[in-house]
């Protein structure tokens, strides 16, 4: 059976304040926490409607079906947390219903990637100047989990190098791709935003690629907060009834 206590952030961090609530509750009238599989049911119903609600869109509406797809891509990580959070729903409890999970979130993050790559074969970017901050920010959330494909996260990362100093994209989601990226390379993190979940204790899944001062100010230039305070606000793993 598969073992999930390297329970890595790269799926988590990212999370937006676009999802602020789970509606895949347990029943008022039930006894207890509910289960994984009423919470990852629950959470299927609702997907479905978000994913009609997506196909429904004309295929112009590319700002609207650019938010749809980073809906679906953040409630399924907002589920992973809830999740977490119920005693007996953590991924080393319920690891059937945690690798039907994984399985529909990578089915999701790949149709997400396919939409974006077809669309970055017209444009360079969504670049704040035409299209906004919020369009900026999904398109990055659909880079950054689109680890199945790293050679299209190097495109884009190549393209944010460029795009960086014309301020057309957020340079603190410049910082992450490139972490995430040092992390696939099994590389040192320049600016150390890559963390994991190992028995009980958040650690970097890399190492960082130079001391913490020289880190922190490479974070600050960014706009990242020092290195101790990010890690100060991490989940705290051994209250986790899965992450440990």
């Amino acid at each position: 059976m598969r073992s999930f206590s390297r329970l890595s952030l790269a799926m988590l961090i990212g999370l937006s304040v676009l999802v602020g609530a789970c509606s895949a509750r347990a029943d008022p009238g039930a006894d207890g926490p509910p289960t994984a599989d009423a919470l990852f049911d629950a959470y299927l119903e609702e997907d479905r409607a978000l994913e009609a609600e997506l196909r429904a869109l004309a295929p112009e509406a590319t700002l609207e079906i650019l938010q749809q797809r980073t809906a679906r891509d953040q409630r399924v990580r907002f589920l992973m947390l809830e999740m977490l959070e119920t005693p007996g729903a953590g991924p080393n409890e319920a690891t059937l219903t945690w690798l039907r999970l994984m399985r529909h979130m990578n089915g999701i993050d790949r149709e997400n990637a396919n939409w974006l790559k077809d669309q970055l074969s017209q444009i360079v970017w969504f670049t704040r100047s035409d299209y906004g901050e919020e369009a900026d920010n999904n398109a990055f959330l659909i880079v950054q989990h689109a680890t199945h494909d790293p050679d299209f996260m190097r495109d884009v990362h190549v393209r944010f190098a460029r795009l960086a100093e014309s301020g057309e994209i957020a340079p603190d989601n410049y910082a992450l791709l490139t972490d995430r990226l040092a992390v696939m390379d099994n590389a040192p993190q320049p600016y150390g935003s890559q963390f994991e979940c190992v028995d009980g204790e958040q650690r970097l899944q890399t190492p960082l690629a130079d001391p913490e001062a020289v880190v922190d100010a490479r974070r600050a230039e960014v706009g990242l907060p020092p290195l101790a305070d990010y890690m100060a606000v991490l989940p705290d793993c051994s209250s986790l009834p899965g992450g440990g």
